[in-house]
Formats: structure tokens, C-alpha cells, sequence
């Protein structure tokens, strides 16, 4: 026992001092997690490689021993917008795929006066009428009585076809996202967008998002481009007086575009 006692003491000492082989001379892992000690490594190995010694394999069946790959989308998104909707609302590998709640895909729609962009769909929504909850839409609504419109003269979508687990998009699918919304714009060619939250602005703008910035940016897509007012989210624009005079400011300049 006392032997054994020595071991431990002796490996324990190595491992405190960053070397976890007898020939690794680099030390490391100071900060990070520290491994398991060796006597400890065969109770310790990951769930993934238990549950894979566990199978029996079958010849000539692959099987999978790790963990399912987040969603990819495929190099080429489709080309004509009728495909291109049904792909969104076809394809298990969008993002939106493992989430709750109805899907709710962007109209197959060419050359609207103005596409309404939201970041989610709101809580409980269930189609396209219901992307904004009730105190949203009558803002919005009221906001667009501005540019001579009401809100149900609008083409209304959300980047994301489902609201996300918790109501949060993380960075990486916001820019999956954004680069699919891009796509949709050059195919539905609308007049001009109103794009409303900052990050959503600022994944489809890039570089051109500057909300102090005067003018009205544009968002390049395949088949050019388009005008497209970046507002705050609505729930911002309904508490924040300041928000609301800036956005005015956009909203004045795209109603000149829009009647130009």
C-alpha cells in the first residue's frame, strides 16, 4: 500500500507541475480544467465512447459514434423564389429545424413597395399576421402610417421561420440566418426593407450599419441591391424616446425613396 501511495504522490506531482505523460516535456494546462489523473481515466471517458463500445456493429452499416453535427446549410440555396420557400419550409437541415412552434416561412412574394424584417417571430405567433404581438403591430402600424401605409400593405417576415429556444440567436446562426435572408431579397426584389433590431441591421448591413450614420444604407444581394431602413426592435422604439426620433429621421428619407 505504501508503494502504491508513492506512485500516486509521485504522478500527482507531475500532473501539479503541468507534465502528464513521461513524454510530454511541455507544460500546460495551467488555467484550464485540469485532465483527470490517470487512475481515474478509464471510469471518466465520455458518455459518446461509452455509448459507442456499447453497439454491436453490423458489417457493411456505418454507425455514428458522435454527437449529430449542428445544422448546414447546402453551398447553393435555391434559385427561383417559389423553390426557395419551399426549401425553408422543407429542408430538416435549416436551423430552425429542432426548434418549437409553427413555422412561419417569408411570402413568395416579387416586388413588394416594402419588406418589414423582424429578428423571431414573437411568443405564441402562427403565422405571418402574428410575427408581432398585439402592442407591437399597432405601433408599427402607426409608425407606418407615416410613410402612407398600414401594416397589413406590407410584406411582413422574421429572419428566423421560428422563434428560438429562449428567444435567443446566437451569433453564429444569426449569420446563417442573415446570409439566407440575403439570398430571399435578391429573389423577392422588394422596392425597399425596413430591418428592425441592431443586430439584425447590423448582420445584413456589415460595415454600412452605423445607427448615428444619416441616409438610408443598402443591402447588396445577388441581384443588386436594395434600400433598407435599419431601425430599432419594437419593443426598443415603444420605450426609448430617443429611439424613436432617430428612427423617425430613416423613416422620413425612405418615404421620399418610396415616392420618388
Amino acid at each position: 500500500m505504501m508503494v502504491e501511495d508513492a506512485v500516486r504522490s509521485y504522478a500527482t506531482w507531475w500532473h501539479e507541475a503541468g507534465f502528464h505523460t513521461a513524454i510530454d516535456p511541455v507544460a500546460h494546462g495551467w488555467r484550464g480544467e485540469q485532465p483527470a489523473p490517470f487512475w481515474r481515466e478509464a471510469a471518466q471517458r465520455p458518455v459518446e465512447t461509452r455509448r459507442a463500445s456499447a453497439i454491436t456493429h453490423t458489417p457493411g452499416v456505418a454507425i455514428a459514434t458522435a454527437p449529430p453535427s449542428a445544422p448546414t446549410r447546402p453551398a447553393t440555396m435555391p434559385a427561383s423564389l417559389p423553390a426557395f420557400c419551399d426549401w425553408l419550409a422543407q429542408d430538416v437541415g435549416q436551423p430552425e429545424s429542432d426548434w418549437e412552434g409553427a413555422l412561419i416561412v417569408p411570402p413568395a412574394e416579387q416586388g413588394a413597395r416594402l419588406m418589414l424584417i423582424v429578428e423571431m417571430p414573437a411568443l405564441g405567433a402562427t403565422d405571418a399576421a402574428s410575427l408581432l404581438d398585439a402592442g407591437q403591430r399597432r405601433f408599427i402600424d402607426a409608425m407606418l402610417a407615416s410613410l402612407g401605409l398600414s401594416i397589413d400593405e406590407v410584406a411582413l417576415l422574421s429572419m428566423a421561420a421560428r422563434r428560438p429556444p429562449g428567444g435567443l440567436l446566437d451569433e453564429e446562426t444569426l449569420t446563417l440566418l442573415a446570409a439566407r435572408m440575403t439570398h430571399y431579397l435578391g429573389l423577392a426584389q422588394p422596392e425597399a426593407a425596413l430591418i428592425l433590431g441592431d443586430r439584425m441591421s447590423r448582420a445584413l448591413l456589415g460595415a454600412q450599419w452605423n445607427p448615428r450614420a444619416a441616409g438610408i444604407p443598402l443591402v447588396n444581394h445577388s441581384a443588386g441591391t436594395v434600400r433598407a431602413a435599419a431601425l430599432a426592435s419594437p419593443d426598443l422604439l415603444m420605450s426609448r424616446p430617443m429611439a424613436k426620433a432617430r428612427s423617425w429621421q430613416a423613416l422620413r428619407l425612405l418615404h421620399k425613396d418610396l415616392n420618388a
